[in-house]
């Protein structure tokens, strides 16, 4: 059982792992198509919202590198945890796991919805 438990965590943390890895990757890609945007005549209305996405793609790209972080302490941790005396995993850790995976869905959403936003904008102002 256990050993299950620790399976599914570290299950969990590698797919959070690689879909952060994907969301870094078109965060990537919406830079250069902002690039694109900039590139050509731009009213001064659109200035604002190009640096506002030049932020969002910071900010984000932060985000995504702090909790990948997080994510690759925490399975460290519970490997450690497995491999003391008990061999359990503590309910704390399960309780960071928690917090790590709504910390995950809300950055998957802040993603979502800047996908869309910016979406629009480029396709507008181009």
């Amino acid at each position: 059982m256990v050993q299950t438990d620790l399976t599914q965590l570290n299950r969990e943390c590698v797919s959070w792992r690689e879909n952060l890895r994907t969301y870094r990757s078109e965060l990537s890609q919406f830079r250069e198509r902002l690039h694109d945007v900039v590139s050509r005549p731009l009213s001064r209305q659109a200035m604002p919202q190009v640096e506002h996405y030049d932020n969002q793609i910071d900010i984000q790209l932060r985000n995504i590198n702090q909790l990948k972080h997080e994510i690759k302490f925490h399975e460290r941790h519970a490997a450690w945890e497995l491999g003391k005396t008990t061999g359990n995993v503590s309910d704390n850790t399960w309780q960071v796991h928690e917090r790590l995976h709504d910390q995950y869905e809300i950055l998957e959403h802040t993603l979502h919805h800047l996908k869309e936003d910016f979406s629009s904008f480029v396709t507008t102002a181009s």
